[in-house]
């Protein structure tokens, strides 16, 4: 007769585990994509704890054979890479939750109007409308890049990028 504890492990936990899992990797995909993300990001956070939870529990009650595969060399580099690349990603692509610097900067142009920050991009309001327009993009002065941008299936930076694509050559002074 198995234990209640081998009967928790498979009846239960490994259900819950497998549903965490499949539920973390759909909305983790769709905040990936930039879809419907305001409606999922509370639940992947709170449901991804819990399936870091239960995976610890596993391997706090499978200690002794992960300690096995440790003393594999193929095993253990392959743990030391992941982790390594996983740092080196995590730095790469992460941002600060910081006021200040770059990501401060790019914040108040993406919300500032766009007959605002026009001037930083070498265009007058005018010609930032025209520029976005001949890109298929409709804009008004008022609307902050971040508008423009969600409006035509960007971020505020494509909406930059064409801004800046556009820039008006500075007469030689």
């Amino acid at each position: 007769m198995p234990s209640i504890t081998s009967t928790i492990s498979r009846q239960i936990v490994t259900p819950v585990t497998i549903v965490l899992f499949v539920v973390s990797t759909v909305t983790g995909i769709m905040l990936l994509l930039h879809w419907n993300g305001n409606l999922v990001r509370f639940s992947h956070e709170w449901l991804s704890v819990g399936f870091s939870a239960i995976g610890l529990w596993h391997l706090v009650r499978n200690w002794t054979a992960f300690v096995q595969y440790f003393k594999r060399n193929v095993a253990l580099s392959a743990f030391v890479v992941s982790i390594a690349g996983s740092l080196v990603f995590t730095a790469m692509t992460g941002t600060p939750a910081s006021t200040g610097g770059p990501g401060a900067m790019m914040r108040a142009v993406s919300n500032a109007p766009l007959a605002t920050v026009a001037p930083v991009f070498g265009l007058d309001a005018d010609k930032a409308i025209q520029a976005l327009k001949a890109a298929n993009i409709e804009a008004q002065p008022g609307e902050s890049l971040a508008a423009i941008g969600t409006r035509a299936g960007m971020n505020a930076v494509g909406v930059a990028n064409i801004l800046t694509a556009a820039k008006q050559p500075r007469p030689a002074s």
